[in-house]
């Protein structure tokens, strides 16, 4: 962005920053963790002044990380400019003395972009985005300096709005712009910027390195927010949420003026609702399985024995949880997980539950007056009568009714709350049987008669939706439901893996001639690593994006001793 729209972007700020709240039962208690930075241009600006990042992590489970942006997301920034002396230096200097362990970095708009113009193709661009990716890696030298195990994640941008925006709008500061682009319609801009995007998507550097991480955000602000009314260009229509693929959406179209900056009328940055679906799918796609990979198994509810039970007897199974109430009854949710595959004596370090609400009516109460409180219980083997859920479900004691910090409150739809599972539920769960969680609202005075939430099951057709039993264990199970075999197990996670598979190399293998392989269901060989314990290293990170789901083997040796290990890639 150009220095003379510095006005239309104050501007903005007053009109359009959102109005966010913080609820103090969402961190625990605790001063949330500075974990993530922030770099680059205007629209690494935006979403921090919209704190669009630190809403996308309460909507993903996250409410007690924090990122920041101070002095590193600036409006009109170039890599050229980050990379020269001064700037060089604020961010060398910034870098040093943080806590941040990954860096999410938007640059390139204004370096390549902005010098499009009719008749020109990508081919015209290549040497304005080879001088920007030089610059980039400079920043990332600096990165890599001072925390050589940080997590960089480049962030595509997604698709602009010159053509709505402009529209009998002369007096907008992006009209001459947009008429230097020949007043181009959405079918022809956007193409064009899905070219810059894969040309940088393959660049070496970043395909090569392991903590080097490209998200594709393109038709991101589509996917999640639709384009409810009709566009002013062809093919003039509409489309609801989740109805166009992802990534690239529907290049006929731009995004919406709904998630455009300053009610609309900005061409070329979102809004924080739309920098929220950014970040979020930067936390589905990579950031999230970051922040996870402490554990070392995840497990989905069975989804057949997932559903609620109302205070009346009545049941339901298999369709997710509900909780609230209706009326004068009031539900609860039931959740099973099959942890009853466990080898005896196995030890369980840590665990979360993340369960994600799916739809609801009214809002819980939290303020001086009146709290309504979701709380959480565990049963290991199963509440009532049976596995299945049954009227005694909604009553029946459970084992423990303290299991942990609740982090975040699931606001909203598609909103995850997560429950850091104290050590004895931990030591109960290792004993090898399944355990089942109930939640209910505890209600403050006069509950509403209509207030209810229904939270995802493990049949969602969204398995990230689906809850989620995430553990650290001293050994890992083959695969859920079979017991491990003598070979002694490798501990590999996140599992189920969307990108980067963290490989711990056993004590007994650091050292010269240790190699791995990852061979598919098929027995096909996709990954060889040669010399995997050289230098002692105490992991391996191998990249499987680029993978299609499905289960895949590990196997390491020495030639003498075996390691094994199941591996779900999930899409």
């Amino acid at each position: 962005m150009k220095p003379q729209f510095y006005l239309f972007f104050i501007l903005a700020l007053l009109f359009c920053a959102p109005n966010v709240s913080f609820a103090q039962s969402e961190t625990c208690g605790q001063t949330p963790k500075d974990r993530i930075m922030l770099i680059g241009d205007s629209w690494a600006n935006f979403m921090w002044t919209y704190r669009s990042m630190a809403e996308a992590l309460r909507q993903n489970g996250f409410a007690d990380i924090k990122e920041d942006g101070n002095f590193t997301a600036i409006i009109s920034m170039q890599a050229e400019t980050w990379a020269s002396d001064g700037w060089k230096d604020l961010l060398d200097a910034r870098i040093r003395t943080s806590s941040e362990d990954v860096f999410v970095i938007f640059i390139g708009g204004n370096d390549v972009m902005w010098k499009w113009r009719p008749g020109k193709t990508m081919e015209d661009l290549k040497p304005y985005t080879d001088e920007m990716l030089f610059y980039t890696d400079q920043i990332i030298d600096i990165i890599f300096k001072y925390k050589p195990d940080a997590q960089v994640v480049i962030g595509s941008y997604d698709y602009p709005n010159f053509s709505e925006t402009m529209i009998g709008n002369e007096w907008n500061p992006y009209y001459s712009q947009w008429e230097k682009f020949g007043f181009v319609a959405p079918e022809v801009l956007n193409p064009l910027l899905i070219e810059f995007e894969t040309y940088r998507e393959n660049y070496p550097r970043y395909k090569n390195t392991p903590n080097i991480h490209y998200v594709n955000n393109m038709g991101v602000a589509q996917y999640y927010g639709g384009y409810p009314t009709a566009s002013l260009f062809p093919p003039y229509g509409t489309f609801a949420p989740k109805t166009v693929t992802l990534p690239y959406g529907d290049i006929r179209y731009p995004t919406h003026p709904n998630y455009m900056g300053l009610a609309g009328y900005d061409a070329y940055h979102f809004n924080g609702k739309g920098y929220q679906f950014v970040a979020n799918n930067m936390i589905r796609n990579y950031i999230g399985s970051y922040f996870r990979q402490d554990y070392n198994y995840s497990f989905r509810s069975t989804g057949k024995q997932d559903g609620w039970v109302a205070s009346n007897g009545v049941v339901n199974q298999g369709n997710g949880g509900k909780i609230g109430k209706v009326n004068s009854q009031e539900f609860a949710g039931i959740f099973s997980f099959d942890t009853d595959n466990f080898t005896e004596g196995v030890k369980i370090e840590k665990g979360a539950l993340y369960l994600t609400r799916k739809s609801g009516l009214g809002q819980l109460r939290n303020n001086e007056n009146v709290v309504d409180k979701v709380t959480v219980e565990a049963k290991i083997g199963h509440f009532g009568t049976s596995v299945d859920i049954d009227p005694a479900d909604f009553s029946d004691a459970a084992d423990f009714v303290n299991l942990g910090c609740i982090v975040g409150v699931a606001k909203e739809d598609d909103y995850k709350f997560r429950v850091d599972l104290n050590q004895d539920v931990l030591d109960a769960i290792a004993s090898g049987k399944r355990v089942q969680f109930r939640i209910k609202v505890a209600f403050g005075a006069n509950p509403a008669n209509m207030q209810y939430f229904e939270y995802y099951g493990g049949n969602a057709e969204d398995k990230y939706f689906a809850p989620t039993l995430d553990l650290r264990m001293s050994e890992v199970p083959m695969s859920v439901g079979i017991k491990n075999n003598s070979v002694l197990p490798l501990s590999i996670y996140p599992n189920p893996v969307t990108d980067i598979l963290n490989v711990d190399i056993p004590l007994e293998f650091r050292k010269p001639g240790v190699n791995a392989t990852i061979i598919n269901s098929i027995g096909e060989v996709v990954r060889s690593l040669n010399n995997v314990g050289m230098s002692n290293q105490v992991r391996e990170q191998v990249k499987m994006a680029d993978l299609p789901a499905g289960v895949y083997h590990i196997s390491m040796t020495d030639g003498y001793q075996i390691r094994n290990g199941s591996i779900v890639i999930q899409r």
